[in-house]
């Protein structure tokens, strides 16, 4: 089977080559690759990967597909969370499959406080349906954020969607519970005996928040910022 696929990338560029008048020697030097490997996939030793392929298709003006076989009726599909190529399905029945598919809605709370598992927070002002799969969907959950410190990230009255966990490296983007408020979202930054909180906002009158044992009793982080959602779009 390989064998034969070999073959009809050969005979695909070879008729392209003829199609463009050039020769393998002109089209190796442009797509940057030696005159040997060239000779290799005109002779069946060697398939070009999706690289040179993609290299390919931009000096003749054609799809990858058109040069080799195997990329027709391949789409590119996010699963898991992660980007990969489906072949052999339509897109009407990829549709299909992915939206009769019973999906776990994104729960947006109103404000979380200190001392209440998210689980069990009543304060549920909305539900959404999330843009692509998840490892595991009962970890994220969604917070209306309250104004304009983050507005350059997420503008007041929009969802910050989240993962549940109580660590995140310096300068990523966490909910976070101070003393007992209510969650705040800003960008963290941990030192040995101090912890920033710093707004990202087109208001300059936001200063970083710092903390220390000093001035703090208790500071938890619930949840690390993914990505923001416009309640408008899913009404």
């Amino acid at each position: 089977m390989m064998d034969e696929q070999k073959k009809v990338i050969a005979s695909n560029i070879k008729s392209l080559l003829v199609k463009n008048n050039m020769t393998q020697s002109e089209l190796a030097n442009r797509i940057g690759i030696a005159k040997s490997t060239m000779s290799d996939y005109m002779n069946y030793r060697a398939m070009p990967g999706p690289g040179v392929l993609e290299k390919m298709a931009i000096v003749f003006g054609v799809t990858k597909a058109d040069i080799d076989t195997t990329y027709k009726n391949t789409t590119a599909q996010i699963i898991n969370g992660k980007l990969e190529l489906v072949k052999g399905t339509n897109l009407v029945e990829q549709y299909l499959s992915i939206h009769n598919k019973k999906t776990r809605k994104i729960p947006i709370i109103g404000k979380i406080a200190a001392g209440q598992p998210i689980e069990a927070i009543e304060d549920i002002v909305d539900e959404i349906v999330p843009p692509y799969e998840v490892a595991n969907p009962t970890e994220i959950f969604g917070l209306v954020v309250h104004g304009e410190s983050m507005n350059k990230i997420v503008p007041n009255g929009n969802y910050a969607i989240l993962r549940k966990q109580s660590e995140v490296e310096n300068g990523e983007i966490a909910a976070v519970i101070v003393n007992g408020n209510f969650a705040t979202l800003k960008k963290v930054y941990k030192f040995t005996d101090l912890i920033v909180l710093e707004p990202s906002s087109y208001d300059d009158s936001f200063i970083d928040q710092k903390y220390t044992k000093e001035n703090c009793e208790d500071i938890k982080i619930i949840g690390k910022y993914l990505y923001s959602v416009s309640p408008m779009i899913n009404n």
